[in-house]
């Protein structure tokens, strides 16, 4: 497989030597190469010397030169020029990451698609630093429903961060629009979905777009306008067979028409240029259709009167509009943000300080909890309490109840004043509260009798111990364990298995132990996909075993983790059939440094355990979820003795585990030398602790819920 990276070239010679060598420095093998073809758009400056000095060296790069015609203009130069089957479009201050040709490799050699689209990254010029835009693909991974299409590439919009197969590009005859520069991607990108039958997103970033002062639309022109109206004309000739909704919400109401035209043209320019506007904003305002404007054009910047006077006092009024709002601004920071200041030192940081000197916190909320009890409980209202994982888990219950004519509110974890009184005010005016871990506000507190509180533990199954089980009946610790789980009603566990795990865990009876199943195994069954495309949207082999290690936390070690495995003899003697991948626990640092190996600590759990062809672990939970798919666990305990006395489990150790036990790496090593397909093991252990795990546990819990409160499931 051969990709052309296309880079036209503007007058690029502080940045394009970057963009250059980010593409030498790509990941190859046997099975792929790559072409530069650079377009210089006749550059004035010593762009074509630098792109010269890399010819020199490099027989895989061409430079071709052509008068100064315009950014798309040189891209269609470029693709006519390509010898490759995969095309890529970069900015010549554009940069990539190592892995992104690999990636783009493993899809393209594995599926059919006709073009493929990652993440966005940044990178900050002023410090030298790199960000990720985790938001860009709207969470969506692997094959894209059409339905998606426009809602998800109506801000996936840069040509940049795709890789497109030349084929489908000739055979639709799909070219850049020749001689304009502003929004000419939107054109391109929706032009791709109009033919497209298979699109396929990676997890990954595969492209950084440098941002600094001189990015390519930061300063107004007038031509601009001109671009705008060619690429609406465009759109409208494509006679697109999709919902466009969600494009023209980005164009008109959240991005391009705001940020350029209303920022930069109308509020940025001098008025003495504002005439220039009118004309060719009429032709703008025609060629979009009418209900998206009157859908999607905020009041403040909405043009009404499509007439020649209409449109210049609209441009008028904006700015009117704006120069008081900026006068509102500066008051605003001479009067009250000084104000507002004070008071949010007060009510943070001032509030924890005075906490932390009297260790007072607890009294405090319990003191607040009463208060509020004297008020009446309102009877529809369901409150949502985020503890370390936010919604992560809770969120599923939260969207199966939206429906249902509840109150519903949701309390972040945040430690000030304010919130904490927010947080004791909804607490004690519902009648039904969710939880998914250990929640220190309602440490100690006896509930109100009207009051229900649901912990939906966000764990499966029953291994190492927990909660009251911690501690020595009738010592100091276990009546503080007592406490904590104190305020809750019932607890709904994975299987039946872990009730009486449970019951002793939080000190409750029998009947208050439901088994309805868990979120997390929720997850993982309703989003599972196929194991091969797992591993390719992770950029794994799919050729090859992947082999998870996700060892659980210490707590004598967070939030630091120290890895006591050393990857390389694995590496060393397994690299031709196994690729090797870490997950730590969430609540310490992914912080590894070892060579040849994929940290997916941050990636989805679901994900990575789609992928896994086997897992190695320790003494982590996350064996139940990886049990639905019955493959191989294998348990590497270095240090059972210490944990044992420390922590302890529900049932003896060396002979509950469903796998192969190795003390030593030389144990683990041997132990990997043959990998089943299946584990009779595993597959037993999800029948046994997650038995009641059927992709539906956030249904049942908000059926629950709807029983309680006399509501109609019907």
């Amino acid at each position: 497989m051969k990709f052309s990276i296309i880079i036209p070239a503007y007058n690029a010679q502080k940045t394009i030597a970057d963009t250059i060598q980010s593409i030498l420095e790509q990941k190859v093998t046997p099975e792929y190469d790559f072409e530069i073809i650079i377009i210089d758009d006749g550059s004035s400056d010593d762009t074509l010397k630098v792109c010269e000095y890399f010819l020199q060296f490099h027989k895989n790069i061409e430079v071709y030169t052509q008068a100064n015609n315009g950014l798309t203009k040189a891209r269609n130069q470029g693709a006519s020029k390509a010898k490759g089957e995969i095309l890529l479009f970069l900015d010549s201050d554009d940069m990539l990451p190592p892995n992104t040709l690999w990636h783009y490799y493993l899809v393209f050699s594995n599926y059919e698609v006709d073009f493929v689209a990652g993440l966005m990254g940044y990178y900050w010029e002023h410090s030298k630093s790199y960000s990720i835009d985790k938001n860009y693909l709207r969470g969506h991974k692997g094959f894209l429903d059409k339905s998606l299409f426009i809602p998800v590439f109506a801000y996936v919009i840069s040509a940049s961060t795709k890789a497109y197969k030349k084929e489908f590009l000739t055979r639709h005859n799909l070219r850049f629009l020749d001689g304009h520069h502003l929004c000419e991607d939107h054109l391109w990108t929706l032009s791709l979905l109009k033919y497209t039958q298979a699109v396929f997103l990676i997890d990954e970033v595969v492209l950084y777009y440098r941002m600094h002062a001189n990015n390519s639309v930061s300063n107004w022109k007038n031509s601009y306008l001109e671009d705008m109206i060619a690429v609406q004309e465009g759109i409208l000739k494509l006679q697109m067979p999709l919902d466009l909704n969600s494009y023209y919400e980005r164009f008109l109401k959240n991005f391009d028409f705001k940020k350029f035209l209303v920022e930069q043209a109308i509020i940025g320019q001098e008025r003495a240029k504002l005439q220039e506007l009118v004309e060719p904003l009429q032709k703008l305002l025609e060629i979009i259709p009418t209900q998206y404007q009157q859908k999607y054009m905020p009041k403040w910047y909405a043009f009404n009167d499509h007439s020649k006077s209409g449109i210049y006092k609209t441009i008028l009024r904006i700015r009117r509009n704006r120069k008081l709002k900026k006068t509102y601004k500066k008051l605003k920071n001479f009067f009250i943000k000084p104000l507002k200041h004070l008071l949010d030192m007060a009510n943070g940081l001032w509030y924890r300080r005075l906490l932390k000197k009297y260790q007072c916190r607890h009294k405090f909320l319990k003191v607040l909890y009463q208060i509020f009890s004297y008020l009446p409980i309102t009877k529809a209202k369901v409150t949502f309490a985020e503890c370390i994982y936010e919604m992560k888990y809770l969120g599923a219950i939260k969207e199966t109840l939206k429906d249902s004519n509840l109150i519903i509110t949701t309390l972040n974890y945040r430690i000030t004043l304010s919130d904490d009184i927010k947080r004791m005010y909804h607490l004690a005016k519902s009648p039904i509260i969710l939880i998914d871990n250990y929640y220190q506000p309602l440490f100690g507190i006896t509930t109100r009798k009207e009051s229900l509180v649901l912990q939906c533990w966000h764990a499966g199954g029953l291994f190492k111990k927990f909660g009251c089980d911690n501690a020595v009946k009738g010592s100091k610790e276990y009546q503080y364990e007592t406490k904590i789980h104190q305020s809750y009603s019932y607890a709904f566990v994975s299987g039946k298995k872990a009730i009486e795990g449970y019951m002793s865990a939080f000190n409750l009876k029998r009947e208050q132990i439901l088994p309805l199943g868990n979120i997390m195994a929720d997850i993982l069954i309703n989003k599972q996909i196929d194991q091969k495309e797992a591993k390719v949207i992770l950029g794994v082999n799919p050729h090859k075993k992947l082999i998870v290690y996700a060892p659980t936390f210490r707590d004598w070690e967070r939030p630091d983790f120290n890895l006591h495995l050393d990857f390389q003899s694995f590496i060393e003697k397994y690299s031709d059939k196994y690729e090797f991948a870490l997950r730590i626990h969430p609540t310490t640092k992914p912080t590894i440094n070892q060579q040849g190996i994929h940290n997916f600590s941050l990636k989805e759990e679901w994900l990575v355990l789609n992928a896994a062809d086997a897992l190695i672990t320790d003494y982590s939970s996350i064996i139940f979820t990886y049990a639905y798919f019955g493959r191989p666990i294998y348990f590497y305990p270095y240090d059972y003795p210490k944990y044992l006395s420390q922590k302890g489990f529900y049932e003896d150790y060396l002979h509950f585990v469903p796998g192969d036990i190795a003390f030593s790496e030389e144990e683990l090593l041997k132990l990997l030398e043959h990998i089943p397909p299946i584990s009779v093991k595993v597959q037993q252990l999800w029948q046994d602790y997650m038995g009641e795990c059927d992709g539906n546990t956030a249904e049942k819990i908000a059926d629950f819920i709807k029983t309680r409160m006399g509501i109609n499931n019907a």
